[in-house]
Order: structure tokens, then sequence, then C-alpha cells
């Protein structure tokens, strides 16, 4: 099936793929990636399929452009265009992609827990749905981001729950660090409740206190999101080439955020300081991640920042 990527979504499942069944009968997807389309999901689901292989080759690998032509290439188009049409790969060129340095070859591989090394645990807390990520930060300053928490319709007890249920399959040595991360507005009180998110999450530490040392690293406000973002794309990737920022393949909702989060744009197609929400199930756990980042590894010095030993 020639450039699949091209073909309305209804195609396979409406028309061909029953054509195919009464013999049992294979299918070959080839085309040219457009974005986060439905042949992008398509690509994404074969690692999950077992009678599915995906295959992704550049042009220059294919044989048949000059390497001059690819040069000539490289100098008239932008980066992600480039990646796109000679490269093979999925980028959103419709709005300006907010974590433009991820690259899944460079950024996703399996992770493993090593103990002796501090965990951290970093909230974003939106009700639906309500998102976390949970990893280490190694000594030599390299991030890795062992699981995520994406619950829908949820609360913060729910996530502590999730979070205990993930941190305790490693077995953890106690009392294990445990460093805390978060969005500054859960300390805002509601008038809907009787405690604040950060409240609830301290108060169920205390609880466990003979589990966890916890220290927590809350700035007084949050960064803007420019600010927080540009800390995101750092890590991922430095002016050095360096990837200092590493996420495990399970995290499939994180994964999805820094492939698909853009900007959001105006009536006349500029880009704005805000990320584009359009997609409820977007932006949360990336801004999870986003909070320990810029804490952790700011990019100015920090200013009415918060740091305190809570157990």
């Amino acid at each position: 099936m020639d450039e699949f990527a091209s073909m309305a979504h209804e195609a396979w499942s409406e028309v061909l793929r029953p054509m195919l069944a009464d013999r049992e009968g294979g299918a070959l997807f080839i085309g040219t990636p457009q974005g986060f389309n439905h042949f992008y999901d398509l690509y994404t689901s074969t690692q999950n399929r077992p009678d599915w292989a995906a295959f992704q080759f550049s042009t220059e690998e294919g044989g048949n452009v000059s390497a001059e032509e690819l040069q000539a290439a490289e100098r008239e188009m932008d980066e992600r265009s480039f990646r796109q049409e000679f490269q093979a790969t999925f980028e959103n060129l419709g709005v300006g992609r907010a974590y433009w340095a991820f690259e899944r070859q460079a950024n996703v591989q399996t992770l493993e827990f090593l103990r002796g090394q501090p965990v951290f645990w970093s909230l974003d807390f939106n009700v639906n749905p309500m998102c976390a990520v949970v990893g280490q930060i190694m000594h030599d300053g390299t991030v890795h981001v062992l699981d995520e928490i994406v619950l829908e319709d949820s609360n913060t007890p729910a996530a502590c729950e999730a979070f205990l249920e993930r941190v305790q399959q490693w077995r953890l040595d106690a009392p294990q660090p445990l460093w805390l991360y978060g969005d500054a507005t859960g300390d805002n009180r509601h008038s809907s409740a009787s405690r604040t998110d950060w409240q609830i999450v301290q108060d169920f530490l205390r609880s466990h206190a003979w589990q966890f040392r916890v220290s927590q690293y809350v700035p007084r406000e949050n960064p803007s999101v420019k600010d927080r973002t540009n800390c995101v794309n750092s890590s991922f990737r430095n002016q050095l080439g360096q990837h200092r920022l590493l996420i495990d393949p399970r995290c499939r909702e994180l994964i999805r955020d820094l492939e698909q989060v853009g900007w959001k744009t105006d009536a006349h197609g500029n880009a704005s300081t805000e990320l584009d929400k359009s997609d409820r199930r977007r932006t949360h756990v990336s801004d999870a991640l986003g909070y320990m980042i810029a804490s952790q590894f700011p990019m100015r010095s920090s200013i009415g920042f918060r740091s305190e030993r809570l157990l």
C-alpha cells in the first residue's frame, strides 16, 4: 500500500483489512511521515503487536539520491522539514513543536532502578488526567525517567497511592531518599477542599516516614512556560550534543507529549508563548517532567526558591 500516510484512515479498517481476511493475506504499508496522523499511530502501535514489524529508512540509505543533492537540500531546508522528507522521522510541522530536541533514538531507552541513587517524584495537579513522573538523577547529572503516572478523572490521594505502587516494585532500601518536585500552584487553597494538594502529598509521605527520607524542591511560583521548555530541551540535547535526559519506553504518554505538544497559535498562525492545550490529554505529564528539570537544572539562578527537608 504505497503512500498510506496520505490515505484516509478508514481505508484500511473498513475496506482493505476485510478484503484480506478470506485468504489471510498480508499487507505492506509504505509512506512518508506527514506529522502525527494515523500513519504515525499505526507505526508506533507495531511495538506492541508481535505479528507486525516496522522499518524506517532514510533517503541516504535508499541510495537513489546523490550525496550532492542531499547536501543541497540540507542547505535549503529547515531542520525539521529535512528530517521528515529525507530521514523518515515524524515531525510536527503544522505548528512549532515545544520539545523539539527530543528524539526517540537518542532519548528513549530501557532503564533500570539503581540502588544508592535518590528517587524523584514530580507532580502536575491536573484533575483529568492527574499526572506525575518518577525516576532518578544520577551522580553525573543524567536524569532517568523510569515511570509515569497518568490517572483519568482522578485526585491527589489516588496519585499518592499510584506512586507508592510504582516504587514498591523496586524493593527500596528504607529510608529511601526521595526528592519531591512539582506544580507550585498546588499550594493554593481551594474553597472545595480543606487541604491543598501539597498538604495531601506531605501528609501521605509523613504516614510513610519509615520508608522515605523526603526533601521538597518546589519554587514559590512556577517558571515561565518558555523557560521550562528551554530547560527540558537543553537536557535532551545541549549545544555539545550531550543527551542528559533519558526516558524509559514504558512512559508512553510522556513520549507522546514530547513528540506532539506544540505552541498555541493565533488566528494568523503566529506562535505564542502558550502551549496548545486543545487535546486534554496532552501537556500535563510533560509539565510534570518540566517542573523537575527547571528546578534541578535551571537556566538561570533561582529566585524565591524554597528547599526544605520534610521528613
